[in-house]
């Protein structure tokens, strides 16, 4: 396994962990913020539940497939934290419009700013991570973002409950990113700096079947949990009658849980367990989102979120320093491409899913999403984190 960076060694400041976890926290809020409110958006505005979900998903998720094509070159201009306090003006600016805008079409424009930040925060955030404070700090990040799903689901689910309006909840996304760019830091902290680019990565990438199967991975990890985001609490509701703040109960708990998860991946990974138990947990969501196909009734649901919890997390640490190790000159590059790679499938899967609710057919749906998830466990149980122009790794490339 490759080095942890030399600025790893030393423990980070207060300031550089609580900017990471704002950084992870406030780009994910983005995530879970219009799934809860999905109805109402929807009775407002007299659009489906389709139209919210290219909303929700298919605009933000474009627009972070768009702002990964220029993450790296923008972290090249800008240096690591001048590009995370970009990503935290346009989390500000996005929030702001949407809360604010009159008609459908105004929220449309609107997503499109947290879904570049969150391209930065994705590319950016991760290497920043890494750089200033090793496997460690990765789990910090990725448990953020996990916690920042967690806290707009159960945040929106109880606003709604009470009656709020769910503008509201908008103001609440918009404030995140004014306290993110408040708390990073001014100065690059020493080690931290961004490595340069260096071509040849994406040629090299695309003739080696870990690169794939890693792909695979960081879909199963970033890419299914954003669709479940979306839909999970609307799902719960109309297939399994479960009360609107129980169902956000439930997602919080979800991806409050799989924050938690992702520091002890962090952990087992630094004491150094193979991939094959850190990647195999992914089964954990095969299981958890099997069963709610196939009962989502409130008991059942509680004991598949933790299942899900636990497999959607556990590898997370794992998966973010093996991209890295793919090409560990320009460590953004495979970011880039597996992030990328990732907020694909959403795009397309997240509008259907919520066709299929309108249709009857969500149990069915989570059904596919688990069979996705099982062919991804199973071809990442081989590690992928090996140098791409490393001599004598062609047999591990398979």
């Amino acid at each position: 396994m490759a080095s942890e960076p030399a600025s790893a060694a030393a423990r980070p400041a207060p300031r550089v962990v609580a900017a990471v976890a704002l950084v992870g926290l406030s780009g994910a809020w983005n995530g879970g913020n219009v799934g809860p409110v999905a109805s109402q958006i929807g009775t407002e505005f007299d659009v489906s539940l389709a139209a919210v979900g290219l909303l929700s998903g298919t605009l933000f998720l474009g627009a972070v497939l768009v702002g990964l094509l220029f993450a790296a070159q923008i972290g090249d201009r800008t240096g690591l934290l001048r590009g995370l306090r970009l990503a935290a003006l346009l989390t500000a600016l996005g929030n702001m419009i949407f809360a604010l805008s009159p008609d459908f079409a105004g929220l449309a424009v609107a997503r499109v700013f947290p879904g570049l930040a969150f391209a930065l925060i994705n590319v950016l955030g991760g290497v920043y991570a890494r750089q200033a404070g090793g496997v460690r700090l990765i789990g910090v990040f990725g448990a953020a973002i996990q916690l920042g799903i967690a806290g707009a689901l159960i945040t929106g689910s109880v606003l709604v409950d009470l009656g709020v309006d769910w503008r509201v909840g908008f103001a609440i996304s918009a404030l995140l990113g004014v306290v993110t760019y408040a708390v990073l830091p001014r100065a690059e902290t020493p080690g931290s700096e961004l490595p340069k680019r260096r071509p040849g990565f994406l040629r090299a990438a695309l003739t080696h079947a870990r690169v794939w199967r890693l792909s695979l991975l960081f879909v199963s990890i970033y890419g299914v949990p954003l669709t479940l985001s979306a839909w999970l609490v609307e799902y719960l509701g109309r297939d399994g009658d479960v009360k609107t703040g129980i169902a956000g109960a439930l997602s919080f708990l979800l991806f409050g849980l799989a924050a938690a998860m992702r520091l002890t991946g962090a952990r087992l990974q630094q004491r150094g367990v193979s991939h094959l138990a850190l990647a195999g947990t992914l089964a954990f969501s095969v299981l958890g989102v099997a069963m709610i196909a196939l009962d989502p009734a409130t008991p059942i649901a509680l004991i598949a979120v933790v299942a899900m919890g636990i497999g959607f997390a556990i590898p997370y640490a794992t998966m973010m320093t093996e991209a890295q190790q793919l090409f560990p000159e320009a460590p953004s590059e495979p970011l880039a491409l597996m992030t990328l790679a990732a907020m694909i499938p959403p795009i397309v899967a997240i509008p259907l899913v919520g066709q299929a609710l309108d249709d009857g057919n969500g149990g069915a749906a989570m059904l596919a999403i688990a069979a996705f998830l099982g062919i991804a466990t199973l071809l990442n149980l081989r590690r992928s984190g090996i140098p791409l122009d490393e001599p004598g790794n062609a047999a591990a490339s398979g």
